[in-house]
């Protein structure tokens, strides 16, 4: 794919699933449900603590009902047979990165070749407080990204990695047994053009950025910058976005209230909830959505990925997997 062709090839589309506020049972349904309805990728999130509540710094507000994202992972594994899956993103302060290329490389075997790792900063202070990780500055957060992201490059690819950081140590670390992939992606999520691009640049696969279609464009090419100042193919770097949840109706109104509800069930305040499904340019009908989703294609993703809170909308489901995704083949056909 050259950077020409990121603007009228497929969309892809996938959906992270929040893991709060929802039994086994039916987490476990919606991811089969995905790969069902032939979506393409299937992410799990990695959060301690519910996180539309009453905002990161609010702890006493923060309380309710988290699966493991890594858990989350095994067990679609089992229960799906082609999308792929990871986890958007795995914060860096949680695990060692080489314990997390050791998961990573299990997800893989059990999931026969489909599994991805994502990796990021870490942002939510509350959890940090509450399993007592540390929760450093920004600088330091985006230094631990960085060394995590080095010693997992290093190990996914084969070698045995070496470093002797500020924040984690390898000293000649190995995934053995090695990855079912002969080359397991690496996906960085976030878009600060100082510190997270140009690490995206060093040693990733996949891009996950953020923001309205003419932020990503900008952002996607100072990325484009980046690799080429490193001698390589911009096109080498794979591009999703992270989108708001998505409800599909003919009537916005009703569109818009069934977001709020939703929102309300998951701890956003009435108000927050409401301001934020008005807002979101995916709650509306059909020709709307497909608008949006023509304009971050445009803007070079080649994957979406939409917040997905449960209980699913099927409706919007279905709307997705059929008409829309019809559209968008048409055009980039």
């Amino acid at each position: 794919m050259t950077d020409g062709d990121r603007t009228v090839g497929r969309l892809r589309m996938g959906f992270q699933v929040w893991g709060q506020y929802v039994s086994w049972a039916d987490l476990m349904e919606m991811g089969r449900r995905i790969d069902e309805l032939g979506f393409d990728s299937l992410w799990s999130n990695d959060h301690l603590l519910p996180v539309a509540g009453g905002g990161p710094e609010a702890l006493e507000l923060e309380r309710g009902p988290v699966w493991d994202g890594w858990m989350t992972l095994a067990g679609w594994a089992e229960r799906t047979e082609r999308v792929t899956l990871g986890c958007l993103v795995s914060g860096a302060p949680y695990r060692n990165p080489g314990l997390l290329v050791r998961m990573v490389t299990a997800l893989d075997h059990a999931s026969r070749g489909r599994a991805i790792l994502g990796l990021g900063a870490g942002w939510h202070a509350a959890e940090h407080h509450a399993f007592g990780y540390d929760y450093a500055t920004l600088r330091g957060r985006l230094d631990r990204l960085e060394e995590a992201a080095v010693i997992c490059r290093e190990m996914l690819d084969g070698r045995a990695a070496s470093l002797e950081g500020t924040w984690y140590s390898a000293h000649g670390a190995r995934a053995e047994p090695a990855p079912l992939q002969p080359h397991l992606p690496l996906l960085i999520g976030g878009s600060g053009e100082r510190r997270t691009l140009p690490i995206v640049a060093a040693v990733a696969d996949i891009w996950n950025g953020e923001g309205d279609p003419e932020t990503y464009a900008r952002k996607s090419a100072v990325l484009d910058g980046l690799c080429r100042a490193r001698g390589r193919e911009p096109s080498s770097v794979r591009r999703t976005v992270g989108l708001p949840p998505p409800l599909i109706r003919d009537d916005r109104a009703e569109a818009v209230a069934e977001l709020e509800q939703q929102l309300v069930r998951h701890g956003l305040a009435p108000d927050a909830a409401r301001s934020a499904s008005e807002l979101s340019p995916f709650v509306g009908d059909i020709g709307q959505v497909v608008a949006q989703l023509r304009a971050y294609r445009a803007a070079g993703a080649t994957e979406v990925i939409f917040d997905w809170p449960l209980p699913a909308d099927e409706t919007t489901l279905l709307a997705l997997t059929g008409p829309v995704r019809s559209r968008l083949a048409a055009e980039a056909a």
